[in-house]
């Protein structure tokens, strides 16, 4: 039975989504059935494998990020219904996962992150799977990378002649160069302020004057070094999920209806009338077909390998922006990925198993490049 080192958790502001998504892939990967190892990445990055009977709870993983410099990193930790063992990583060997404590290897046949944000969907993790010489599921580096950064996605968009909203980006060092006047009148308002490089509308606020664009320039700067700045587009919020590697295929288009014209980190998670979920879109079937051409070409043009959710605007004259792509979708029971792929005919043990599939044929293609000269 191949063995799943399924990786949540992580540093960035999104671990507790990470946490639900890898619940219920643990559960939907019990269904298939694979041999599951949890490794747990606590909010400063440390590595746990986790045993437990059932799927942790929430409160009990919180305890692995209470220790101090002082704890010993070595001994496992018990905390309510887990134990936690310190995991240590050898690059370079046969078994590079080993517990801490007594050296013990894990093994894991193809990891599958599912670390939404930084260090973990940006490229971080996937260069470490790459030094442990192991199979995994997403993007590669270089994609991960673009996704994660929205300024550098804009710049291979454009390039491609792929329309996206106009922007202005600004670095902390340049925090005090920022004008309202003139960003208003080369933008107009309402404006969009987000931080360059996180995920699920983390730090993104709607700024309709002066005062809170002052406000949400701040509020994006605590998350980031590096803000987005960008015209609102009036249009349909519309999403397509892609699948593949060499050969990516498109899912139908699912559509959001926020209930405050605007899809925010509460309207996603905390408030659960914060937007209503349309499967299928409400689109012609013209349009659905453009956005799925344009997804797809987006896809490639970032690199992309395994999974990618492109989100879109779509508006009343028919043109399509790309408002972001996201190379390491929420997989939670109400998340667009999976949602979009089992309304499209591929259940969610099958997307898996794709997936799953997807990772392993492309470390086979890496695995056959020379590497001496």
């Amino acid at each position: 039975m191949q063995s799943v080192g399924l990786v949540f958790g992580g540093k960035s502001a999104e671990h507790e989504i990470s946490v639900i998504s890898a619940k219920n892939i643990n559960h939907i990967l019990s269904q298939i059935p694979m041999k599951v190892v949890r490794i747990y990445m606590n909010r400063r990055g440390a590595f746990f494998l986790i045993e437990s009977r059932d799927f942790p709870e929430a409160d009990d993983l919180e305890k692995l990020n209470e220790l101090s410099e002082s704890s010993d990193a070595t001994a496992a930790i018990k905390a309510g219904a887990l134990k936690g063992h310190p995991l240590s990583l050898h690059p370079g060997t046969f078994n590079p996962v080993r517990k801490t404590e007594n050296g013990e290897t894990i093994d894991i046949d193809i990891f599958l992150p599912i670390v939404h944000g930084t260090g973990g969907e940006d490229g971080i993790l996937q260069g470490l799977f790459h030094t442990l010489d192991r199979p995994f599921v997403g993007c590669d580096v270089f994609a991960s990378s673009l996704g994660m950064d929205k300024s550098a996605m804009k710049v291979h968009l454009k390039e491609a002649g792929i329309p996206s909203a106009r922007h202005r980006t600004f670095f902390v060092h340049e925090k005090d160069s920022i004008r309202f006047s003139e960003i208003q009148q080369e933008l107009g308002l309402p404006l969009f302020v987000k931080p360059a490089r996180q995920g699920s509308s983390v730090g993104v606020s709607r700024a309709t004057d002066e005062e809170s664009f002052k406000k949400a320039c701040e509020m994006a700067f605590r998350f980031d070094n590096c803000i987005l700045i960008e015209e609102q587009i009036l249009g349909k919020e519309i999403e397509c999920a892609v699948l593949g590697n060499e050969s990516p295929r498109a899912s139908i288009i699912g559509q959001i209806l926020p209930k405050d014209g605007f899809y925010s980190y509460e309207s996603k998670y905390i408030d659960a009338d914060g937007a209503k979920l349309l499967i299928p879109a409400d689109i012609t079937e013209a349009e659905s077909s453009a956005v799925q051409k344009l997804a797809l070409q987006t896809f490639r043009t970032l690199y992309c390998e395994g999974l990618a959710r492109v989100d879109c605007f779509l508006t009343d004259k028919g043109e399509i922006y790309i408002n972001e792509i996201n190379t390491l979708p929420g997989f939670t029971n109400i998340s667009m990925y999976p949602t979009l792929w089992e309304k499209t005919g591929l259940s969610r043990p099958d997307l898996l198993k794709a997936l799953l599939d997807l990772a392993l044929q492309r470390k086979k293609r890496q695995d056959a490049l020379e590497t001496r000269h």
